[in-house]
């Protein structure tokens, strides 16, 4: 192989390159191929991803590897979801899914710096035990 032949690398910046060229979910047309974005499963888990991009400050400050771990973690939170509505109507669910589930959202959350705010209540600990001795 001589060095004419050789494979060229071409560096082009993502403004340059043709959006027609690329997929429907890499131009933020579609959140996933071929989803049926009309099923209430469907609408909730845009509203978790658009939820998901406010919270990092949008779509332009998240990279595709983000924008793909924020799909997964709604994704995951939407089969919870559907999970535990089952198992509150009495029906019978695979607890080990649903923890595993759990798991993989702790571990995406985390991942993503995604992190539980404490609600300032307003009150100490002090201030509860106090109200409860009185």
């Amino acid at each position: 192989m001589s060095a004419g032949s050789a494979l060229r690398v071409v560096h082009e910046s993502a403004a340059t390159r043709k959006r027609k060229g690329r997929s429907r979910v890499t131009n933020h047309k579609d959140l996933l191929p071929k989803l049926d974005g009309r099923s209430s499963a469907a609408r909730r888990f845009r509203d978790l991803v658009n939820s998901y991009i406010a919270d990092m400050g949008g779509a332009d400050q998240c990279s595709d590897i983000k924008l793909g771990l924020l799909r997964r973690l709604a994704a995951v939170t939407v089969q919870s979801e559907l999970i535990e509505a089952k198992m509150i109507n009495g029906e019978a669910v695979d607890v080990a899914t649903l923890c595993t589930l759990a798991s993989t959202t702790v571990r995406l959350s985390q991942r993503l710096g995604i992190e539980r705010v404490p609600r300032d209540t307003g009150l100490t600990l002090n201030d509860i035990m106090r109200e409860h001795q009185t």
